[in-house]
């Protein structure tokens, strides 16, 4: 027993020896390595997964593709071929623009080492996670902890924060090593294990790189930094040193941003306080394993935005690390005051001027009109509590990881053991979630494309982003598709920027140029010509009269000098638009369904059931908002069954209750039959959502080919 008692102390002593930084540091790379293979499959990692291919991911990928088919302009972010004409800087788009200046100049200089559409996401998130791992060694090292066992809890701690995993969307914002770097230099010249001239040119540096990285990552360094330097007056060091340190930051920041393009035109955005704030729940309630709360893995956007919880095993740790070393915490605020400052400030920022508690306004105060630039470019507030978590891990684990006396080794060792194990558990959710994507291949097919995009040199959205309500994802899709195919672009979903909304209404009314097509959102056409004042401009309606239009789902694209036998001939997408007068015409890709699949291309395109054995909803929609007035339907279908045979129901319905017309849809031996007839809408259902509706019996057969709907005189 005694020999058992003896091995298990020397080895608890090995794991709390201390290890040289060089191995540490190593070794911290290995496990994020490790940790890399482990969530992410080969071809995640050199682009090709489904997690590229929606949401702000896939601008970011989209930025670059532009960006890096471009010449070099100065500034050098700069590229014309988004946005075009005037164009625009990549920060914007969030394409990581340290690592697009570093690949465009590789792309420069050796073209043929990548292939045609090569991005360096899948890359950069591997790189998250191994700069995480180092950078929580460093810190951990910075406040005392040296042990292999500091090295081992810490690196577990740090891969699976919360906020970290919660953000594969946006890639950029995942390197939150920045904000631990940043402490590391804070803690290494405060407790003087470097020089401060060290310290702060390390500052320096490192917020040039958070700039190019994201710039939401340069308040936190440079807040540290001017922490830093107040804490070294208060030290006793010159205050005239401290002000030449702020003049050189002052002047390399502001020489970066001139020349790589920051100071290009921004606009301030609205959302400070309304949508984007910490709640005061979020530390203690994220949807974790253990600790859920009933919200889910995930915040809705944009309450994700404000996600901020410390897990099962932080928790755990805290209170312990307040009672055992209370007096050590009491003491941080006159040994650190500058910096406990800063922690303060933004956790109120983080919370806005609204403050809540599950949802609930606990109070709210008015900010004086000068916050207004800042809220406008910072309106995210709720990563500002990203500084308090990260300082709150790291310190609770130092303040027990570094040897003490209040507790046995090996006390101390299991503790922290079973914390490590439930912060894991409890973030398991998201690791399987990011593994189980990572793994599925892109699923975005731009080849059926190819013959639209030979005729093309420049899409032309309209209405441009933010000058309507966005259909967010159409914008980026677009986007998508005129980057792989190395297209102009005259808008796309970009960060900020000042729009001239006029120009562009006067631009599209202009006659339609070839080679160009045209993009009409239906974010803004989906309800027309029902829409009370709409104007569709001029050109599309010409267009759609020449047959050089088609209609998704999304928006209408017109292709000048095309064919309805161009568009016809093209299977996966939409046949050509039939004009009807003050009406509309949709075809079978356009309406919603529970249990149908088209059938056929072009014209001759059908939804039809996917099994002939299931009953359901074959088609539903287009959800129009009708004004009062008469109004005159059309439902063409068929059916190979005999006219004496029952096969499905129709009907016409507001606000999916209220039902207007019905009937029943009975064989047509083949051939395609048109139901047609009359319905009102009065004043008190004007606006209500308006539906046609096919439901299949499972009877013989059933194939929608199109629908229309008309405005009376």
């Amino acid at each position: 027993m005694k020999s058992r008692s003896t091995f298990l102390t020397q080895v608890t002593n090995i794991f709390w020896s201390d290890i040289p930084k060089f191995g540490s540091y190593l070794l911290a790379t290995v496990i994020g390595c490790c940790f890399v293979a482990y969530l992410f499959p080969w071809a995640f990692l050199i682009g090709n997964s489904v997690i590229f291919d929606h949401g702000d991911i896939a601008q970011h990928v989209s930025g670059w593709w532009y960006y890096s088919r471009d010449s070099w302009y100065f500034p050098l972010l700069h590229t014309a071929r988004l946005n075009h004409p005037e164009g625009v800087s990549i920060a914007l788009t969030d394409s990581i623009p340290l690592m697009a200046l570093i690949f465009k100049t590789l792309l420069t200089l050796f073209p043929s080492w990548f292939p045609e559409h090569f991005h360096y996401f899948g890359w950069w998130m591997g790189l998250v996670f191994v700069a995480q791992a180092v950078s929580a060694v460093m810190l951990m090292r910075a406040l005392g902890a040296k042990s292999l066992f500091a090295l081992v809890v810490s690196v577990g701690f740090a891969l699976t924060w919360p906020v970290l995993h919660a953000r594969y969307h946006h890639a950029a914002l995942m390197m939150q090593s920045i904000i631990i770097f940043a402490l590391a230099f804070y803690f290494y010249g405060a407790n003087k294990t470097w020089s401060s001239n060290t310290t702060s040119f390390a500052f320096i540096a490192l917020s040039l790189v958070a700039l190019t990285i994201h710039p939401y990552f340069l308040p936190f360094v440079s807040g540290l930094f001017v922490a830093f330097m107040v804490d070294q007056i208060v030290k006793g060091e010159s205050w005239l040193i401290q002000l030449k340190r702020l003049v050189i930051f002052g002047l390399a920041l502001g020489l970066t941003m001139w020349v790589l393009g920051y100071l290009d035109r921004k606009a301030p955005l609205a959302g400070f306080g309304d949508f984007f704030f910490l709640d005061l729940k979020h530390p203690f309630c994220g949807g974790g394993k253990l600790i859920n709360c009933g919200i889910g893995p995930v915040y809705e956007f944009p309450y994700h935005e404000g996600f901020n919880y410390l897990g099962a095993g932080l928790l755990l740790l805290v209170p312990f690390a307040l009672v055992f070393n209370g007096k050590a915490f009491m003491a941080l605020p006159k040994k650190y005051p500058a910096l406990l400052l800063l922690v303060c400030g933004f956790i109120l920022y983080a919370l806005s001027n609204r403050v809540r508690y599950a949802g609930t306004e606990i109070f709210s105060y008015p900010l004086p009109a000068w916050m207004n630039f800042i809220t406008g470019t910072f309106r995210a507030s709720g990563r500002f509590f990203w500084l308090a978590s990260l300082l709150t891990l790291f310190v609770t684990l130092a303040s027990l990881l570094k040897k003490r006396t209040f507790l046995p080794t090996l006390a101390v060792t299991c503790l922290l053991t079973t914390a490590l194990v439930l912060q894991v558990k409890d973030v398991k959710p998201w690791l399987d979630r990011i593994r189980t994507e990572a793994l599925k291949p892109s699923k975005v097919n731009f080849t059926d494309w190819a013959p639209v995009m030979a005729q093309v040199d420049k899409l032309v959205m309209y209405p441009t982003y933010q000058c309507a309500h966005p259909h967010y994802q159409h914008y980026i899709w677009v986007m998508q598709m005129a980057g792989y195919y190395g297209k102009l672009l005259n808008s796309g979903y970009v960060a900020r920027s000042n729009l001239n909304c006029n120009a562009d209404k006067l631009a599209i009314n202009q006659p339609f140029l070839p080679r160009h097509l045209y993009v009409l959102s239906s974010a803004v056409y989906a309800n027309a010509p029902f829409t009370p004042g709409f104007e569709l401009p001029a050109p599309f309606e010409q267009a759609m009269k020449r047959g050089e239009c088609v209609r998704r789902i999304d928006d209408m694209i017109c292709l000048p000098g095309s064919s309805a036998e161009f568009w016809n001939s093209l299977a996966p997408i939409t046949s050509p638009i039939t004009m009807i007068t003050n009406g509309r015409q949709w075809g079978v890709t356009e309406y919603s369904t529970v249990i149908g699949k088209p059938l056929g291309k072009g014209l001759d395109q059908r939804l039809v059931p996917r099994s002939a054995i299931e009953p359901g909803w074959l088609s539903f929609g287009p959800f129009l908002s009708l004004p009062k007035g008469d109004y005159s339907y059309s439902i063409s279908y068929s059916s190979n069954i005999s006219s004496e045979s029952h096969t499905g129901n129709w009907e016409i319905v507001l606000e999916n209750e209220k039902i207007l017309k019905s009937g029943k849809l009975v064989g047509t031996e083949g051939k395609i039959q048109r139901l047609e007839g009359i319905f009102t809408i009065e004043s008190q259902d004007a606006g209500k959502p308006f539906e046609i509706r096919t439901f299949y019996l499972a009877k013989g057969d059933l194939q929608i080919v199109s629908s229309s709907l008309q405005k009376m005189p």
